[in-house]
């Protein structure tokens, strides 16, 4: 009985030493296969609008009110500016002339026209003397619209109620004297104002670090500087810049996540928009090529906590196509050539095989060829 015990024993042990046999054997092998991998890229960036209008300077002057304050949000049509301008007074002044001028001599012209036509008609006049004062006509047609054109770009500046000055013609002395020197209350023809032409926020413009001046009243401007800039706040814009390695694995309509430490309960969908294929050198470092990624809605609560020049953290997944990954540790190497060790389909011999490496990631590492799907790969102990 007490050698049965002992044979018992010896037996148990036995087979538990092969069963852990087994398993470590088995934990030691995988059989490879394609596998997809992905990458979180991040990148940082400053919030901007989605899209801007730049509002300009329509004529040298100076700033004598600027009723709003930047970064509020305004409407269409609402007043922007007062610029009191005595050189925009004489352009205005011109302009009215020159289109009342134009307007004598296109009327002039019309009934010389209709006085040819029946001339012609009758042949009291020849061919040549209607052609002449039809042209004499579109001539003068032409010089209206141009002038019509000139004076209506300077009028949409002013606050004219009092009179039509497109009613006006060389006759009326007394009302072109009164248009040019027309005068209200509290504004004159030298004030000029500048209107919202979108909805949206007013901002300043931002070229860069060293040149982001406010414009603020009292200042001189000159015709054609940016005053302030309407930019849409229904969505918002982001503009990263990411290296030689990554832009080739970037693409339009990519969908990006868009976070901020200004606004960590929200989470913002977005896309890439366009990407820069001309890089910029930085010295000492590699290339870059600049991204513009846009979050295209944002509900009305995010527009109420995210603002223009608020940073921002753009995070992109590359996912790669599917391909034969083994873990590092798989690796051997001999003489500059990666190697492998499989085991044959029986499970009864090891080999050992030469492979080429690609991609690494920090635990694996891409197997371009010498690897097939449903190959066992033995792992060291």
């Amino acid at each position: 009985m007490k050698y049965y015990r002992i044979i018992t024993l010896v037996l148990f042990l036995f087979i538990a030493g092969c069963s852990g046999e087994a398993k470590t054997k088995n934990k030691n092998i995988i059989t490879v296969g394609p596998q997809s991998s992905s990458t979180s890229l991040y990148y940082s960036g400053i919030i901007q609008p989605l899209q801007t209008i730049v509002v300009p300077s329509p004529a040298d002057g100076g700033v004598i009110d600027m009723p709003f304050q930047y970064g509020e949000t305004i409407k269409s049509g609402q007043l922007l500016f007062m610029l009191s301008s005595a050189k925009f007074l004489a352009d205005y002044k011109t302009a009215l002339m020159a289109y009342i001028k134009a307007k004598s001599e296109f009327n002039n012209g019309q009934t010389q026209l209709s006085e040819a036509e029946f001339l012609h008609k009758n042949e009291l006049i020849s061919d040549d003397d209607f052609k002449s004062k039809q042209s004499n006509f579109y001539s003068s047609r032409l010089a209206l619209l141009q002038a019509k054109d000139t004076l209506e770009n300077l009028l949409q500046q002013l606050n004219i109620k009092d009179i039509d000055v497109y009613k006006l013609t060389i006759a009326d002395i007394d009302k072109v004297t009164q248009a040019l020197h027309l005068k209200s209350n509290t504004e004159t023809l030298e004030h000029l104002r500048i209107t919202a032409p979108t909805n949206g926020v007013v901002l300043s413009q931002t070229k860069g670090e060293e040149d982001n001046k406010k414009i603020t009243k009292g200042d001189a401007v000159k015709q054609g500087d940016v005053l302030a800039v309407i930019g849409d706040m229904n969505g918002l814009s982001v503009r990263i810049k990411v290296n030689e390695l990554t832009v080739n694995q970037l693409k339009v309509g990519q969908k990006v996540k868009v976070t901020g430490i200004a606004f960590p309960d929200h989470t913002l969908a977005g896309e890439i928009k366009r990407v820069d294929r001309q890089g910029e050198v930085s010295p000492g470092g590699l290339p870059t090529f600049a991204v513009q990624v846009v979050v295209p809605v944002l509900s009305k609560e995010q527009q109420k906590e995210i603002h223009v020049c608020m940073s921002a953290k753009v995070e992109i997944n590359i996912e790669s196509e599917a391909q034969i990954l083994v873990p590092l540790a798989a690796i051997n190497e001999k003489n500059g050539q990666a190697y492998v060790k499989i085991q044959d389909e029986k499970g009864q011999k090891i080999r050992e095989v030469g492979v080429k490496s690609g991609k690494t990631t920090v635990d694996s590492v891409v197997i371009l060829a010498g690897l097939k799907a449903g190959d066992n790969v033995v792992l060291p102990h």
